[in-house]
């Protein structure tokens, strides 16, 4: 595992991130992710192994803005709406349009996020969308301390940002937009 600022992750090709799995901060809790690309299968098969996640149980994903997902995912008539809660802790739940999200999940749906993070967003918006959990063991609270992190989860991450940021320690709202009646999943 490689120890670096978002500076120095932010020099580096994201081509050499690809199927690399990443540490890092977000509002809520820290995450770990992959890059959504042609690669992903690769990291996703290092978090689903750390995690004991079971596969059939899909991760979210994280965008930079709404421009990175949205020409893959349908829109009802309410989510206008959900946007202005964005960015902050709203994962909303799209119907895929198209076969963009198959890699990350084999469901017709996705859970997409815009994180209140400076240092989430400036990753985001350099290496595109990335494929995202918390970290912990399936079913256990997520660690939110970045030592912990690496003694529990260090030979299944890459890359570590070691930026800091105020952490709710909440996990995100997550409410489903896949008909014109939002629905509250988690609150």
């Amino acid at each position: 595992m490689i120890k670096l600022t978002k500076e120095e992750l932010l020099t580096i090709d994201k081509t050499k991130l690809s199927g690399k799995v990443l540490c890092f901060v977000t509002d809520t809790v820290y995450g770990i992710g992959v890059m959504v690309d042609d690669n992903i299968k690769t990291g996703l098969d290092k978090i689903y192994q750390m995690k004991k996640r079971d596969s059939n149980k899909p991760l979210a994903v994280l965008a930079g803005n709404i421009n990175q997902f949205i020409d893959h995912v349908i829109l009802n008539k309410q989510t206008s709406n959900l946007f202005n809660d964005w960015p902050g802790a709203l994962t909303i739940i799209f119907k895929k349009k198209d076969s963009f999200f198959d890699l990350v999940t084999n469901l017709d749906t996705i859970g997409i996020r815009i994180p209140n993070c400076n240092i989430t967003l400036d990753i985001l918006n350099h290496l595109g969308l990335i494929a995202t959990t918390s970290v912990n063991l399936s079913s256990f609270e997520p660690l939110n301390n970045l030592d912990e992190i690496i003694n529990s989860f260090g030979e299944y991450i890459d890359y570590c940002v070691t930026d800091t940021f105020p952490l709710s320690k909440t996990s995100s709202k997550v409410v489903d937009a896949t008909t014109d009646e939002i629905k509250i999943l988690r609150k």
